[in-house]
């Protein structure tokens, strides 16, 4: 086989007709023959003439024209092929026809296109993935004031949210700075945060996206604690007088809510000023012993602080009972010795805020009282005499006294004196009488 032939080609005669690389094309007078030309079909039978793509393919052989000189009628061209006979004295073997091939399966060839199965597959066109997204959201925020109180509350408001994507799924968080956190929702109300120690605060808005970018802004808050008081003293007995002074009051104190510790509040004003008091019975009964605790809220446009701790006093405990005298005038008959009645009083614990005393007369079988107002006043029962009124006097230095008026002679006078200290303990009777003869 020719090397140089890219591809065979197959030759047969089908039914009258060449079959040239599957072409069909006219059959080519047998007129001719020349020996050279059996020989010429049979190796062209065997090797069929290449397609040479760098050569043009040769067109088919034609019928030989007739020529028109030639009176001798052209013989009918056979169905079968007929074999051309031999030359006289040369015996040839007929070449046996090759079997009739209708399709024949071209082989590859360099320069022919691989079947589209062996053809490299071309990827299919995509959508190159999104970029991935690194820019961070960013957020803001306001509040309504930069320096509070102990107790009082900052409000945060939620500023404007930027990012490129929707802002709704932006991630929102309030760090406070005492270890406590908030999510806030896209278009939340303003949030109220109370802080009760005194100390600068800094407050952290985080806004974090889907793909974990983050950014954050920050203010501080500083929460004081307003005012400075000092006690007159720390241990003190029942009733003994006790002094608050305040001062470092900041500037808008509107008011001033004082707890004394005991059940005892009330209005102050919103400056600095000093207070006074004692302690002696709660507000809801029994004697106070031991330890109170007093506190103080405050009050600005940004409302109450917390109620402040002032200080702790201590209320000692009182275990004596105290003593009252009454002391009988030198010249007990006339009536002018006795128109100033006097006395003593003593306590080793708490003291004694007041003696109580009580001077009656008695002319024939008349009884009177001498009242809170400075009269006599006749009683006709003694359920009367037994509610005439006391007289409080106050002692100072451990003395009292009282001064009567109009006191007439004759008759008896009596004087009765009783007393209590700051501790409830109650002192014994003590009490003088004198007939009185003489102005």
């Amino acid at each position: 086989m020719n090397a140089r032939l890219k591809r065979p080609l197959l030759a047969v005669v089908v039914s009258g007709a060449l079959l040239a690389g599957g072409l069909a094309v006219g059959t080519p007078a047998f007129a001719d023959e020349r020996d050279s030309a059996t020989d010429v079909a049979s190796i062209l039978a065997d090797e069929p003439t290449p397609s040479d793509p760098a050569s043009p393919t040769p067109p088919p052989a034609e019928s030989p024209t007739p020529d028109p000189s030639d009176t001798t009628s052209p013989e009918p061209t056979p169905t079968d092929p007929v074999p051309s006979e031999p030359a006289p004295g040369e015996t040839t073997t007929p070449a046996s026809p090759e079997p009739s091939v209708t399709s024949p399966t071209p082989e590859p060839t360099d320069s022919t296109t691989p079947p589209a199965s062996e053809e490299p597959s071309t990827p299919p066109t995509t959508t190159p993935p999104p970029a991935p997204d690194t820019q961070k959201p960013t957020g803001s925020f306001t509040l309504n004031t930069g320096a509070i109180w102990m107790g009082q509350r900052v409000t945060l408001t939620q500023g404007t949210i930027k990012d490129n994507n929707p802002v709704t799924d932006v991630k929102r968080v309030v760090s406070w700075g005492d270890g406590t956190t908030s999510t806030l929702k896209a278009g939340q109300a303003p949030i109220n945060k109370q802080y009760t120690v005194a100390k600068t605060y800094t407050i952290k808005f985080t806004v974090t996206d889907k793909a974990g970018n983050s950014s954050y802004t920050s203010k501080t808050v500083k929460v004081t604690k307003p005012g400075t008081w000092k006690p007159s003293a720390y241990n003190v007995w029942p009733g003994q007088k006790l002094s608050f002074k305040l001062t470092g009051v900041p500037a808008g104190t509107q008011k001033i809510w004082f707890d004394w510790g005991d059940g005892y509040k009330g209005w102050i004003a919103g400056k600095n000023q000093t207070i006074s008091g004692y302690y002696y019975h709660r507000l809801n009964g029994g004697l106070i012993k031991g330890k109170v605790t007093v506190r103080a809220t405050f009050y600005n446009k940004y409302g109450a602080s917390s109620a402040l701790y002032v200080t702790q006093i201590n209320v000692k405990t009182d275990s004596w009972k105290p003593t009252v005298k009454v002391t009988k005038p030198a010249k007990s008959t006339s009536a002018k010795a006795w128109r100033t009645v006097k006395g003593t009083v003593a306590d080793k614990g708490s003291g004694t805020p007041y003696v109580y005393v009580w001077v009656s007369r008695i002319v024939g079988s008349k009884v009177y009282c001498y009242t809170p107002q400075k009269k006599w006043k006749r009683v006709y029962t003694q359920e009367q005499y037994n509610n005439c009124a006391g007289l409080s006097i106050k002692p100072s230095k451990g003395k009292w006294s009282v001064k009567l008026s109009s006191l007439p002679k004759g008759g008896t006078i009596y004087v009765d004196a009783i007393t209590w200290d700051w501790a409830d303990h109650q002192s014994k009777w003590s009490s003088v009488k004198g007939k009185i003869s003489k102005s």
